[in-house]
């Protein structure tokens, strides 16, 4: 039997959005790695130069400076925080409280007073009238939501004529050839862990998610799989295994998430009635690449020097067209 056929007869899962199953739980969504979020900036850091990448893809590709902005599922408060000193006013929105809630503490904590974060219930109306954002940003979270075409008809609704949407989407065609299928192992606490499957359609657009959870210590189910970490591979979870730990299992939850293509968002976000909608390289990609050409001695090293190499060539590169899925951005102006 098909391992995910035994989950849903032998563990009867319960169904859940995703903030039930991932970022309700979460204290910070990024791990506490976000930099100027959580960590000083390191000109040093590949990774902290691609944040600066993303901050001015945000912000140029809705033409944000001094203007009134939607950041759609901030997580930890990004893009907001790093693109509010920018913006005239950023506004949060998240499904989820408890990230809500970590967003408003690190905003208070970071003294930053022109974004402010609300809550809405997943898959409701926004809670804003009709034509009142410059621009919005939505990164790798329309396809959290139960409907991701009905928040692009919202996203539409909410942007004044001629305002700016930027999309960053998670293309399941990079899972192709091997990880449609994965799985992970996490420890919760001393005593309990949790098992997460993943089920990637590719073709179908759409991702099915288990978490299934086990009172018994991490180091224990490891050791009936042989392995630990992240990716498991995905043979080692067998039906028997499952059975040997039957017992200990303590709740199963499961959340079905439709993942859009390109093709498909540009073909919803015409329907919806977006005038123009531009495919185009990703500022982050572009600034990592940057990054590695650059000889370390060469490399500015503060923020400031960083920001006025990065500034100018962004801004070119956000409105260069690119491949559908190949940098999975997109812009559309309303």
């Amino acid at each position: 039997m098909d391992i995910f056929e035994w989950i849903e007869k032998q563990l009867t899962p319960k169904l859940c959005n995703s903030v039930e199953f991932f970022y309700d739980e979460m204290d910070s969504q990024s791990g506490y790695s976000l930099p100027l979020i959580y960590q000083p900036f390191d000109a040093s850091q590949r990774s902290h130069w691609r944040d600066r990448g993303s901050l001015f893809d945000f912000l140029f590709s809705v033409d944000g400076e001094g203007k009134r902005l939607l950041d759609f599922g901030p997580g930890d408060g990004w893009p907001s925080l790093i693109v509010a000193p920018f913006a005239g006013e950023v506004i949060g929105v998240d499904g989820s409280r408890r990230r809500v809630e970590v967003c408003t503490q690190n905003a208070c904590r970071l003294g930053i007073s022109n974004a402010r974060f609300i809550y809405v219930e997943p898959g409701e109306p926004l809670t804003f009238p009709d034509s009142t954002f410059d621009g919005v940003m939505a990164s790798t979270s329309v396809e959290q939501t139960p409907d991701p075409r009905a928040t692009l008809r919202e996203f539409y609704r909410v942007l004044k004529p001629g305002g700016r949407l930027r999309i960053a989407y998670e293309a399941l065609s990079i899972y192709q050839g091997g990880q449609e299928r994965e799985a992970r192992l996490d420890k919760i606490d001393e005593h309990t862990c949790r098992l997460v499957l993943y089920d990637r359609h590719i073709d179908r657009e759409y991702a099915t998610m288990y978490k299934i959870t086990f009172a018994v210590p991490c180091e224990k189910v490891a050791g009936s799989l042989g392995e630990g970490g992240y990716p498991l591979p995905f043979t080692s979870i067998t039906v028997p295994f499952l059975e040997e730990f039957r017992p200990s299992i303590t709740g199963t939850l499961v959340c079905k998430l439709a993942h859009p293509s390109g093709r498909t968002f540009v073909s919803w976000l015409r329907d919806v009635g977006f005038r123009e909608i531009i495919p185009s390289h990703s500022g982050a990609r572009f600034v990592g690449r940057l990054f590695d050409q650059l000889p370390a001695a060469s490399r500015p090293g503060d923020i400031d020097a960083v920001d006025a190499i990065l500034r100018p060539l962004v801004k070119i590169v956000v409105y260069m067209p690119a491949p559908l899925d190949t940098d999975p951005m997109l812009t559309a102006v309303r």
